[in-house]
């Protein structure tokens, strides 16, 4: 076995030229850590994947392929990359625009559900985002409370879409990786999970709707805990009816995210900024719902 690499500690000095500061998040897939840019004196934030994990090529594929898109797609509404690297020791990481505020899953976590025009607002963000990054021919894949990030800089606020890392380049590979599912099936589509049919934007727009009802009601679509049971309801379109559990909530905003989350891809909103769109004018037709 080889010597046991880890990740850098506070005060490491990374490229010569990354000052670290603090870990702010840390997960199965690695860490993100605050750092000072010693050149420009800039706040940066380095994404590391776990030296376990980039021991791996396939995902040291992906992790340069998702630094690589990011720097592509210059949208504020896309977390923005400045670089990619990789350490002596076999650490890859890339640099990144710092990030304040929270991810829409800790808000989630804080309010449970939010009021629909809250919602609306939410939406259109992250259809700016996936607009730039479908324009790119890269569909996201993960859309999920935990990669939607809130950003608030000088009194504004941005939706940002973050974590690229089980993106799909349109026509060139899938999702999945020696018949594991890659991704969190509850806000995946029927065609991710059985591998039928064309995957295309429509994956997104699923999710888009899965994140919708998530943040109407406090809870997502799909309760079932047993693995094969909760993706049989996916698959066959068995969700909690939000007639049942939001019946306050007009018909046409209802309409609108059943749409977003059907089953059949053909039934569903072709592209991000139409959804939006129409959950908008749902809500603006809809007075006093919150």
């Amino acid at each position: 076995m080889g010597e046991r690499v880890e990740l850098p500690g506070v005060g490491a000095l990374v490229e010569g030229r990354y000052r670290v500061a603090e870990k702010l998040a840390a997960g199965g897939m690695g860490a993100v850590y605050r750092a000072t840019d010693e050149r420009t004196g800039a706040a940066v934030a380095l994404k590391y994947l776990h030296p376990e994990i980039a021991r791996e090529r396939e995902m040291r594929r992906r992790f340069r392929r998702e630094a690589s898109i990011l720097q592509a797609v210059d949208h504020p509404a896309v977390v923005k990359v400045h670089g990619v690297g990789e350490e002596d020791a076999g650490l890859a990481f890339m640099v990144m625009e710092l990030l304040q505020g929270e991810t829409l899953y800790a808000r989630l976590e804080r309010e449970r559900r939010l009021a629909p025009d809250v919602v609306a607002a939410i939406l259109e963000g992250v259809a700016a985002g996936l607009d730039a990054v479908h324009a790119h021919g890269v569909l996201h894949g993960d859309l999920k409370p935990a990669n939607i990030f809130l950003a608030e800089a000088g009194g504004e606020r941005q939706v940002k879409l973050v974590d690229f890392g089980t993106s799909k380049v349109h026509g060139l590979d899938r999702l999945t990786r020696t018949g594991e599912v890659i991704g969190t099936p509850i806000y995946m589509p029927p065609e991710l999970l059985t591998g039928d049919g064309t995957i295309d934007e429509r994956i997104d727009t699923y999710a888009m709707g899965v994140l919708a009802y998530e943040c109407l009601v406090g809870e997502p679509p799909f309760l079932e805990r047993h693995p094969g049971k909760l993706l049989f309801q996916i698959v066959m379109g068995q969700a909690v009816p939000l007639a049942e559990v939001r019946p306050d909530l007009s018909p046409a905003i209802r309409a609108v995210v059943e749409r977003a989350m059907h089953p059949k891809r053909d039934e569903r909103f072709a592209t991000a900024p139409p959804l939006a769109a129409a959950f908008r004018q749902a809500c603006d037709s809809s007075p006093g719902t919150t």
